[in-house]
């Protein structure tokens, strides 16, 4: 019963459109003695080596330009935009004491709700922020 189920997964794996045999040419080179060309052999090593080298040089540029460039900036940029964020921290941080008449107006185009969401109490975004967010219904 199970011998032909070997065969035909023989076949299978064997046969590339061949018919049901390995093909005669498996073991023949797949370049002969007289078909190698030397010196096209060396040319493309030599194009390989020159390649390499040249490509070494590009990474170590491209590290130099993010560590002495990218790196510096980063830095430069991120200290006074960290200043500013701490400033609104503290302006926050009043915010939260305020009642719900004290707080700034709230316009029209505010926190419309035109159905409620299906989790919480339906009021609250899923990225609801009590100290910086309020709906104050009138």
């Amino acid at each position: 019963m199970f011998k032909r189920v070997t065969q035909l997964t023989f076949r299978r794996f064997n046969s590339h459109g061949h018919g049901y045999g390995v093909s005669k040419h498996l073991k023949d080179l797949a370049y002969s003695g007289s078909k190698v060309d030397k010196k096209a052999g060396e040319e493309f090593i030599k194009n390989y080596e020159e390649k390499v080298h040249h490509s070494a040089g590009i990474t170590n540029l491209w590290k130099r330009i993010t560590y002495f460039v990218a790196l510096p900036a980063l830095i430069l940029t991120t200290i006074p935009v960290a200043k500013v964020e701490f400033e609104h921290a503290k302006h926050r941080e009043h915010l939260r004491h305020l009642s719900d008449e004290e707080w700034p107006v709230q316009y029209d185009y505010q926190n419309i709700r035109t159905h409620k969401y299906f989790w919480g109490d339906g009021d609250k975004t899923l990225f609801w922020n009590s100290d910086v967010n309020r709906h104050i219904e009138n």
